[in-house]
């Protein structure tokens, strides 16, 4: 029987991430939780791939959450760090676009055949508005306002935790889908020490 491993003890309600993302949804416009996000994760970079494959099922709950989606011809991958979720995603969407702000993490990526990577800020998308039939995200940061600005009228968001509340961006479900609006339904559930959230945008 394979040994179920506990989840790493992240402090999460503490850790800076978790606070940064509490100010940005406060204030979009706030740089300076802007650039210590960035800040941050640019210092993690070189052992960001690494510590990732240490955690058992790290990717889990984006796997599930695609078994989910609707056929797209294309995604958008965003916050994609190394690459931890983008083979997942490249196997279940023809063409895929995997987006990050840490160029540190990006230089450090997996490369995956049909992706490309772009040095993108989840604030400013380059993207055209209702475009995008499918936006993914593993333990991202969450600017509701852009990702509804790109995704197209019927379009999915896929928003993934590796651990839950455990997770240091974590934002529950319930309160994105009020950020999102009413409008929006959702629909998720768990994988492993995961969860994933799929919102379906009006239209």
């Amino acid at each position: 029987m394979e040994e179920i491993l506990e989840p790493p003890d992240l402090k999460a309600d503490v850790h800076p991430s978790r606070r940064f993302q509490e100010r940005l949804l406060d204030d979009p416009g706030d740089r300076e939780a802007w650039q210590g996000l960035r800040s941050s994760y640019d210092r993690m970079a070189g052992e960001w791939r690494e510590w990732t494959e240490e955690q058992h099922g790290y990717d889990l709950a984006v796997r599930e959450g695609l078994c989910r989606i609707r056929p797209a011809e294309w995604a958008v991958e965003i916050c994609c760090g190394t690459g931890e979720a983008t083979a997942a995603v490249a196997a279940a969407v023809p063409s895929v676009v995997a987006c990050d702000l840490s160029l540190e993490m990006l230089r450090r990526r997996v490369d995956v055949p049909g992706v490309r990577w772009v040095a993108a800020d989840v604030r400013s998308l380059p993207l055209g508005t209702a475009r995008v039939p499918l936006v993914v995200s593993l333990n991202g940061v969450f600017n509701p306002s852009e990702i509804a600005r790109v995704i197209r009228p019927g379009g999915q968001l896929l928003w993934c935790t590796s651990f839950r509340a455990g997770t240091p961006l974590y934002v529950p479900p319930e309160r994105m889908h009020r950020l999102l609006g009413a409008r929006w339904t959702a629909a998720g559930g768990h994988a492993g020490h995961g969860e994933w959230t799929l919102f379906t945008a009006p239209g």
